[in-house]
C-alpha cells in the first residue's frame, strides 16, 4: 500500500491549516477520532512525527513544514478539481477563466467581446484576470485558466497558440517633431533621435530590439518602459521616437499628443489565445474567440487606413 494517499495527505493539510483536530474533522466532515486514527497512522507510516501538541494546540514540525510546502500546489490543485466538480454536480459548467495581456486598447475590444458572451449566456460565471505572458503559461499548466488572450505564441510544448490577428508596430513621435510630416518613419532615424522603447521583458521588445539589430541600428535609448501604455505619453513629454503595437498606438491617452507612422521595414506580431493542447473548448469559449476575432479584425481595417 502507498505511503502517500490524497485522502491521508487533505488529512494532514486541514490539521496543518487548522491546527486542531476539531477544526480539521468539522472542515472535512469526519468524526474526531477518525481524523485522528488517520493522522497517527500516517504518522507511523512515515517513520516520524507531523505535530506537537502543545497546550492544546497542534504545532508542525519541521519535517511537516517541508512537507505542506512540497504538496501545496497539489492542494490548490485539488481545490480547482473540487470546485469544478461541484459546479458539475450543479449542472452548471458555464464557467470561463480567462486571464488577458493588455496592451493599450486590447482591454476594450476584450470587454466587448465579454459583453457578447454575457449577452448570449446571462448565468455564466466569468472570471478574468490581467498577467503577463510567464503567468499565462503557469495558470494555463496548472489548470487555474481555460484561455490566454493577447500574447504572441506561447512558448511552451504543452500549449496551443491559436493566432487571432497580425498586426504591424508602427513609429510614434510627438505631432511637433521634426520628423511628423514624413510619410514614414525609418529605422535608421531610432539610431539618430532619442528614443524610448518597449524593455526587452515586454510583448514585443525583443522583437523590436531583433529588427533593429538585423539592419544594423543602435538606437538612441535612455530610457525603455515596461508597459506599453506609458510609451504615448512619454513619448509626447519628452520628444521622444518610438515604436509601439498598432492597438496601443492608436488610442493613446487623451493628454498624449502623438503622430503614428508606419515603418519602413516589416515589423509583424501575432495576437494569440492560448490553451492546454487537446483541450476541448466550451461554446462559451469559442463565442469569445470568435468575438476577439471579429473585433480585431475590424479594429486592424480601421487602423490600417489611417496609415
Amino acid at each position: 500500500m502507498s505511503t502517500l494517499t490524497i485522502q491521508r495527505l487533505e488529512i494532514f493539510r486541514a490539521i496543518y491549516e487548522n491546527g486542531s483536530l476539531t477544526q480539521a474533522a468539522s472542515e472535512l466532515k469526519l468524526a474526531q477520532p477518525t481524523v485522528s486514527k488517520h493522522i497517527s497512522n500516517f504518522q507511523r507510516t512515515l517513520g516520524f512525527d507531523l505535530f506537537v501538541n502543545e497546550k492544546g494546540r497542534l504545532r508542525p514540525t519541521v519535517e511537516a513544514d517541508a512537507l505542506y510546502q512540497e504538496c501545496k500546489d497539489m492542494f490548490d490543485q485539488l481545490e480547482h478539481i473540487d470546485q469544478s466538480v461541484q459546479s458539475l454536480r450543479r449542472g452548471s459548467e458555464q464557467v470561463l477563466r480567462v486571464m488577458i495581456v493588455v496592451p493599450g486598447a486590447q482591454l476594450r475590444l476584450f470587454s466587448d467581446a465579454i459583453r457578447a458572451v454575457r449577452d448570449r449566456w446571462p448565468d455564466i460565471n466569468l472570471i478574468v484576470s490581467v498577467g503577463g505572458r510567464d503567468t499565462q503559461i503557469w495558470k494555463l499548466r496548472r489548470g487555474e485558466i481555460d484561455l490566454g488572450i493577447g500574447t504572441p505564441k506561447l512558448p511552451h510544448p504543452d500549449i496551443e497558440s491559436v493566432v487571432l490577428t497580425t498586426l504591424r508596430m508602427v513609429g510614434i513621435m510627438p505631432i511637433t517633431h521634426e520628423l511628423a510630416t514624413q510619410k514614414k518613419v525609418s529605422v535608421s532615424d531610432f539610431g539618430k533621435y532619442p528614443s524610448i522603447l518597449p524593455s526587452e521583458s515586454t510583448l514585443y521588445g525583443k522583437l523590436i530590439l531583433r529588427t533593429l539589430e538585423h539592419v544594423g541600428v543602435v538606437p538612441d535609448t535612455r530610457i525603455s518602459a515596461d508597459a506599453p501604455s506609458q510609451l504615448p505619453l512619454l513619448v509626447d513629454s519628452l520628444e521622444c521616437l518610438s515604436i509601439l503595437d498598432m492597438i496601443t498606438a492608436f488610442h493613446p491617452p487623451k493628454d498624449a499628443a502623438i503622430k503614428v507612422l508606419p515603418l519602413d521595414v516589416s515589423m509583424d506580431y501575432n495576437v494569440c489565445v492560448n490553451r492546454i493542447q487537446g483541450r476541448v473548448l466550451t461554446p462559451q469559449a469559442e463565442f469569445l474567440i470568435e468575438k476577439l476575432r471579429e473585433g480585431l479584425a475590424q479594429e486592424k481595417q480601421f487602423m490600417e487606413r489611417q496609415l
